[in-house]
């Protein structure tokens, strides 16, 4: 009889010992059960158990083959960062996100690199979960490694940014950014604005555009070109027309993207007489009108009715650059509206006759952006 109350008090110690181990301690037993052996012994193990309060609950056993699994290339000297990266993503999985957080933190300290999908997923998740300041710490960490942030990471940021209302947190964030890429070109800003306005929060992404605007060396081109296409999307002209003002106030001058992305905005708008202002300003820089800059003209010109205009500029491109669909499209349509259909018919017959030669979607994509299309011969 006297087996019974010590069966008892075995049990009872069993169980004080298993509700002592933490959730990644479980999750660190059944992560150890799946990987394969024979791994040499790394340092940093020790510490990733002792950020995530491990030490005390996981037995030597269990260390020992946590220990096995974070291996060390004797030849580099740098450890192998995949079982530490998995168990990273496991603790994402199960919630425990601040233990990852943790994991990650200490492999950055010991200059461990884990993958971009790694950042990503603990990205996704400190989002998913709208704990903002775990999320910024991931992104910094991000940003400090030796890989570059990819469209997954910045609409994490994104998704990030959507659910958060503080502007402080906001700003502060935005500027210990700029701590760790002062000596970049603003290329992480820049994504940021695009992506925070494409996920449409035009509000947030211009207040990171004024946070900027405080750190000149933040800011380029680009960054306002983003803005001022935000800006002329939404049909905030007369904000979008306040920032090329100072965009050349603080020495950063228009190029054919601002010209472009100008009068593709304001010809959606109807605002011709903006259209034909910036063509003039642009050729008087010794800009010359590409492609697109012809399309949005033509365009632009036929919807407010002066298909003569459209006519001449359609010609004049022609002499320069090889004739897309899409400006025969759009001249075509403007034609009809207009009333002149045998007119828009013949040119229904030019666009037929020479469709091998004309510019099509392949040709509109990024790597092109800016080019002379005309062929030669």
């Amino acid at each position: 009889m006297w087996r019974l109350p010590l069966a008892a008090a075995l049990l009872r110690r069993s169980l004080a010992a298993t509700a002592r181990l933490s959730a990644s301690g479980y999750l660190m037993r059944a992560w150890l059960a799946e990987q394969p052996t024979g791994r040499t012994n790394s340092p940093i193990t020790v510490h990733c158990l002792q950020q995530c309060g491990s030490d005390n609950t996981v037995d030597d056993r269990v260390s020992q083959a946590f220990k096995r699994c974070c291996s060390t290339s004797a030849s580099s000297g740098v450890s192998d960062a995949s079982p530490c990266a998995s168990y990273i993503e496991n603790l994402c999985r199960s919630g425990n996100l601040v233990d990852a957080v943790r994991v990650l933190r200490q492999l950055h300290d010991e200059q461990v690199h884990v993958s971009l999908h790694t950042f990503n997923m603990l990205l996704q998740h400190t989002a998913e979960a709208n704990i903002f300041t775990l999320f910024a710490k991931v992104f910094r960490y991000l940003l400090l490694s030796k890989l570059a942030p990819d469209s997954t990471s910045y609409m994490n940021v994104a998704k990030a940014l959507q659910k958060l209302d503080d502007c402080e947190l906001i700003l502060k964030f935005v500027r210990e950014l700029l701590e760790i890429t002062h000596h970049r070109d603003p290329t992480v800003m820049n994504r940021i604005i695009f992506a925070t306005a494409q996920y449409g929060h035009i509000d947030k992404s211009l207040v990171i555009f004024e946070e900027l605007k405080k750190y000149q060396t933040s800011l380029d081109v680009v960054t306002f070109n983003t803005v001022l296409d935000m800006l002329g999307k939404a049909g905030r002209v007369d904000e979008m027309l306040h920032e090329v003002k100072l965009m050349e106030e603080l020495g950063h001058f228009p190029d054919i993207v601002t010209y472009n992305t100008l009068t593709n905005c304001l010809r959606r708008l109807g605002r011709l007489d903006l259209c034909k202002r910036f063509f003039g300003e642009m050729l008087e820089r010794g800009i010359a009108p590409d492609l697109r800059t012809y399309t949005a003209l033509i365009d632009s010109f036929g919807r407010s009715g002066h298909i003569t205009d459209a006519l001449e500029m359609f010609q004049k491109m022609k002499k320069s650059h090889q004739p897309s669909v899409y400006v025969y499209r759009a001249l075509i349509s403007n034609l009809k509206k207009a009333g002149q259909f045998e007119l828009a018919e013949k040119l229904t017959e030019d666009m037929s006759s020479s469709a091998s030669e004309l510019i099509g979607p392949e040709d509109f994509k990024p790597k092109n952006k800016g080019r002379r299309f005309r062929k030669n011969g």
